[in-house]
């Protein structure tokens, strides 16, 4: 826990230094929050597009350090389409949207820590990740359910 405790405190001081700074975020959740709640619904129907691409993008991740972050992605991934075709209702909009921001983040290059940064690239990712499933952990454990996927704690290792 302290080093996760140490990596946002690290993520603080470099968003600070970000435009993200700009809009006076305290936390990686509030950033989350806001950012998601910028989403309009053209932006979630050009995910629905982008998702076998980026799905084909996450599982080319390369960080050992991260190993739980690829999994993670793709049941955001998985989760996103289902709620968009409507076959798992989302509990929430504030769900649907943090997960797609969640999504639209991991797949940019250049974000609070650029992912081309050797060793630490993906630091921020996980992070984000780990927020949007902290946050709506209800309503993934019922779509973890729901689609017999075997829900572990390891799900929100960083």
């Amino acid at each position: 826990m302290k080093s996760v405790n140490r990596s946002l405190e690290f993520l603080r001081r470099v968003s600070r230094r970000r435009r993200s700074a700009q809009r006076s975020v305290a936390s990686i959740s509030e950033y989350l929050e806001q950012s998601a709640a910028l989403l309009m619904p053209e932006h979630l129907d050009d995910l629905r597009t982008a998702l076998p691409l980026l799905n084909l993008q996450f599982a080319t991740i390369e960080a050992p350090q991260f190993p739980h972050l690829q999994h993670q992605l793709k049941l955001l991934a998985d989760f996103f389409e289902d709620t968009a075709d409507g076959v798992f209702p989302a509990a929430s909009e504030a769900s649907r949207k943090e997960t797609a921001f969640t999504l639209r983040y991991a797949a940019k290059e250049t974000d609070i820590i650029p992912d081309f940064v050797p060793e630490i690239g993906y630091a921020d990712d996980p992070l984000i990740v780990c927020t949007v499933l902290s946050r709506h952990q209800d309503v993934f454990h019922d779509y973890c359910r729901f689609r017999k996927i075997r829900w572990e704690n390891n799900i929100f290792a960083p």
